[in-house]
């Protein structure tokens, strides 16, 4: 893509679609959510390896890495806790029962066509994402030839390995993407290792009457270490298995209805392991166990000026647990679920209102009403006015008897290119988040606590100049109790992330930078006044039609910063790699 190309895209990137906020494609330009767009190339830059790698370069998002590649991450929007963000992938729930956490550290990205992250409340739309919603959507068979692909090694420092392959076409009416790969590594820094490997299936045949059927099968398990700390005298290890299955089944009614209907199946295996550095004996062994069968059908009428999506959603959840690392209420609990949900769009003009409403029956907290109301206004052809208010909920651990945690948010903004080659979006947020559940630190007592995060997120991005282009991002963030106005520790108060990219199509660069002032409790000893700079470098050596042959490096965290919250899980320092990607 030339400069131009990339110009043109930047300034009309409000045509672009987005499936994450009511559940149904429409255009930025009439989405009052604030949401950002991560796609394919934009990973292929970053040279990633999981969802992590991708996430952490996003602005208006904090990751606690707690090691290097494949180890568990902490993801964090607008003041929100990790419990408060739903992760999809084909539409699947990725957060565990035991504590509403997803692995994005595990989540492989060779399948992911695009990432759409909608920062603040989206349970109007999907139920419990009190934070915001990461919807991964993974690719498509490619069409116009019966079989392509990619393949893909990489190695790097303290033995990481990235070996990864796919294979995709459409022979007739039946359309078939695989993938699969290991990664590992050997550990940056003492008991960070990990064996990991993955699978991922999609199938898409088209059916007479414009209707389809689609089903996708992903499969990851992996062995890794977590923490050593001598402090303690303790070391953690954890192993995981997991499965989804779907079944979705696609028909276009008429012209301006259309019908989806959907299945799902999840199984999760968890096991982690407490040991004492000294004599290696067993302190916790918890292995825990989850199934969730889910189904969902949803009617989208579609005109010139008006979106309807009407909706509801089921799931049976159950989860086993031979321990537990803490005290709990439930060690094995099932539970039934179900939701409906309606979400509405009118444009007239350079105007768009949109309304919408959720009801959920969760069973193992009380029932959950969620409305949400925002616009948009086009003023002219480069500033787009946007705003929202809704509000939200998520659920803590199904293995707990306390209510649900909630959210009213507020959010107003604004993008414009209307200078020169820049373009600007900013946006103001107020989100008011209670029955929060704290612990005491001394007694272990359990209560709750309201509170108010007060922010603002900025962000900048260039069109290329040379091939050359930069990008900016700052997100600060005020968060205090109503009790009596002090500050929340462990909320992320500041984040910078910068990037400088040059492409010409045959030489790319990107260096990122990130820093989050993490507003820490000061007995954890973290560590985070530096910026981790990572450069990542390809070379297309061969370039023909579908064939294609480049050679890339990383180097990451170049100057050996610190960036962490906890001190028992350091940040890595500096390492590197390189690898080969070849196209068919």
């Amino acid at each position: 893509m030339g400069d131009d190309e990339e110009t043109l895209e930047l300034f009309n990137g409000w045509q672009g679609q987005s499936v994450s906020t009511g559940r149904a494609a429409k255009p930025l330009s009439r989405t009052p959510e604030n949401v950002t767009v991560v796609t394919a190339a934009d990973i292929e830059a970053l040279n990633a390896h999981t969802l992590a790698d991708v996430l952490v370069t996003i602005p208006g998002l904090q990751l606690d890495l707690r090691g290097g590649v494949g180890s568990v991450a902490y993801t964090f929007i607008q003041a929100s806790q990790f419990n408060h963000v739903l992760v999809l992938m084909d539409g699947v729930p990725l957060n565990n029962l035991s504590d509403n956490f997803p692995d994005v550290g595990l989540v492989p990205v060779q399948q992911i066509e695009r990432i759409e992250v909608v920062k603040g409340a989206a349970s109007t739309a999907w139920g419990q994402a009190l934070g915001g919603v990461i919807n991964v959507i993974t690719k498509n068979p490619e069409q116009g030839r019966p079989v392509g692909g990619t393949a893909l090694v990489s190695v790097g420092g303290h033995g990481t390995a990235d070996t990864r392959g796919e294979l995709s076409g459409t022979p007739g009416r039946l359309g078939y993407y695989l993938s699969g790969g290991f990664l590992g590594s050997n550990g940056l820094f003492p008991n960070n290792a990990l064996s990991s490997s993955n699978g991922y299936a999609k199938l898409i045949l088209d059916l007479p009457n414009r209707s389809s059927l689609t089903s996708s099968f992903s499969y990851i398990q992996a062995n890794r270490g977590e923490f050593a700390s001598p402090a303690f005298n303790l070391k953690g290890n954890d192993s995981v298995r997991f499965f989804y299955a779907t079944l979705g089944y696609h028909r276009q009614l008429s012209e301006d209805l259309e019908l989806e209907l959907n299945t799902r199946y999840t199984g999760r295996e968890i096991n982690v392991l407490v040991d004492r550095l000294s004599d290696a004996t067993t302190v916790k062994d918890v292995k825990n166990h989850e199934d969730v069968t889910g189904a969902s059908a949803k009617l989208v009428w579609r005109t010139e000026h008006n979106l309807l999506v009407v909706g509801g959603d089921y799931e049976h959840a159950a989860l086993t647990c031979n321990s537990t690392l803490l005290p709990v209420d439930f060690p094995d609990r099932p539970v039934n679920r179900w939701g409906t949900y309606l979400n509405y769009t009118l444009s007239f003009g350079p105007l768009s209102l949109s309304a919408g409403e959720r009801f959920d029956r969760t069973q193992s907290n009380d029932d959950q009403f969620s409305p949400s109301l925002g616009f948009t206004w086009q003023l002219g052809e480069t500033t787009l006015l946007r705003g929202y208010t809704a509000r939200g909920y998520s659920l803590r651990s199904l293995q707990l008897d306390r209510g649900s945690e909630k959210v009213w948010t507020s959010q107003i903004g604004i993008e414009s290119s209307a200078i020169g080659l820049l373009w600007l979006k900013g946006t103001l947020f107020r989100n008011e988040i209670w029955n929060i559940a704290v612990s005491d630190s001394q007694s272990g007592a359990w209560s709750s606590e309201r509170r108010i995060a007060l922010g603002t997120e900025l962000e900048m991005r260039t069109a290329p100049v040379l091939h050359t282009s930069l990008g900016a991002g700052y997100t600060f963030v005020d968060t205090t109790r109503t009790s009596d106005g002090s500050q929340v520790k462990d909320v992320p108060r500041h984040t910078v992330q910068l990037a400088l990219r040059y492409d010409d199509q045959r030489l790319r660069a990107m260096l990122t930078g990130r820093h989050v002032w993490w507003n820490a409790d000061p007995s954890n000893n973290g560590r985070y006044g530096g910026m981790v700079w990572d450069l990542h470098l390809g070379a297309m050596l061969f370039k023909r039609e579908d064939t294609s042959l480049e050679l890339f490096f990383s180097g990451r965290n170049l100057f050996n910063n610190d960036q962490y919250l906890i001190n028992i899980y350091p940040a890595p320092g500096r390492w590197f790699e390189g690898g080969m990607r070849i196209g068919f």
